[in-house]
């Protein structure tokens, strides 16, 4: 199979929202549809269409979902067949109620379907307080079940998303295909000025429970170097009133929504990136950072798999640990000379994961769907695509 598949699609591409809450499931759809329209054609389906596919909202009772930003959709059968009687292939982007009836309507169309992992079941209880691995296991079979198995090509982020559906009974052709890292020269740049003084430690991602956030301003409460560190929060989320009370005893500290420009200066100028969510199929804010070429300080757990991006162990501290948080940070704050290199390794590594290689990547899937190649072990060379 050649590296890049040259045939103009038509795609229909399916997401409750595209715009909403800034989960990296919304985020990274409407930047995969971005690109991809550059050489196919992309018709979207969902709440904020932006044309013909354009569904009703959900509005469900569930103040958690308000508090997310979170946006469902109601699926509109007569939409959804007309979109599809013309499309080549559908992408399905979340594994909620507009999915499940997609599948449905994709089949009576006879429209091969592709669907994406981008939501655990831990994501969504989390967020309504609910730590439970029955019922972790029950969400896994029923999307396993009811989506991904149905599905002609799963897509997952990292091959530890992959494993998880795996490890819950999938057995549909599943390929890896990172969220990626765009290029520095699609963005400004920005330089750190000699006033800025103090070490500066970057958090973005939503405000919710499931980050924990609050790991990481209790691990800089107790720092050594406390007075001399400027903290930044960036994000929206439930959380956000919570996590501003308790940052606020630390000098400087800063918690809540930065519009795109500044995140892109705060990325350039921090000393420090900071994850300490125990959910994540790949970690989208830790592989802008990366891209930046700003050190990574990563959770690991074993619901995430972002501690795969880390340099080493000394950019590694167990989910929740504030004790061990506070040590890698004192010790890299300590370590300047470390952390500059780690930087431009961090930047080298981010070349492996370029956006349009993540994209191409995506487009060759959709085009062995379409071409009807079918289960992985019928035809090695869609299995081949994994490594490149």
């Amino acid at each position: 199979m050649s590296s890049t598949f040259n045939r103009r699609l038509r795609i229909a591409f399916v997401a409750d929202s595209f715009h909403a809450n800034g989960a990296g499931g919304i985020v990274t759809a409407w930047r995969f549809v971005e690109k991809l329209r550059e050489k196919h054609d992309v018709i979207l389906v969902g709440t904020d269409a932006d044309g013909p596919g354009k569904v009703p909202v959900l509005d469900l009772p569930i103040q958690a979902m308000h508090d997310m930003g979170f946006i469902m959709a109601r699926p509109d059968r007569d939409v959804l067949a007309s979109v599809f009687a013309d499309v080549d292939v559908v992408h399905l982007q979340m594994p909620f109620w507009l999915s499940f009836t997609a599948l449905s309507e994709a089949r009576r169309a006879g429209k091969p379907v592709v669907t994406g992992f981008h939501v655990q079941p831990e994501n969504a209880l989390l967020n309504v307080g609910v730590r439970s691995e029955w019922l972790n296991r029950l969400f896994y079979w029923g999307w396993v079940r009811g989506l991904y198995e149905r599905a002609d090509a799963v897509v997952a982020p990292t091959e530890f998303a992959a494993r998880k559906l795996r490890e819950h009974g999938l057995t549909r052709p599943t390929y890896v295909v990172s969220n990626g890292i765009r290029p520095a020269s699609e963005r400004p740049r920005f330089e750190r000025g000699p006033a800025d003084g103090k070490f500066r430690i970057l958090a973005v991602g939503r405000l919710a429970a499931e980050k924990h956030q609050d790991t990481l301003i209790e691990a800089v409460r107790r720092s050594r170097h406390r007075e001399d560190i400027e903290l930044v929060i960036a994000g929206r989320g439930p959380m956000e009133e919570s996590l501003r009370d308790h940052a606020s005893v630390l000098p400087g500290a800063k918690v809540g929504f930065v519009p795109q420009e500044d995140l892109w200066r705060l990325l350039d100028t921090s000393d420090l990136f900071v994850h300490c969510s125990e959910v994540e199929l790949e970690g989208m804010s830790v592989l802008e950072a990366m891209g930046a070429g700003l050190p990574a300080l990563v959770a690991q757990g074993p619901q995430t798999a972002a501690s795969d991006l880390a340099l080493d162990d000394r950019f590694r501290f167990p989910v929740m640990d504030v004790a061990a948080l506070t040590v890698r940070l004192d010790a890299l704050i300590e370590s300047p000379a470390e952390l500059r290199a780690a930087g431009e390794e961090y930047r080298r590594r981010a070349g492996a994961l370029d956006f349009d290689r993540c994209v191409d990547k995506l487009a060759r899937v959709y085009g062995a769907v379409v071409n009807g190649l079918g289960p992985v072990s019928r035809h090695p060379p869609l299995e081949a695509m994994r490594a490149t």
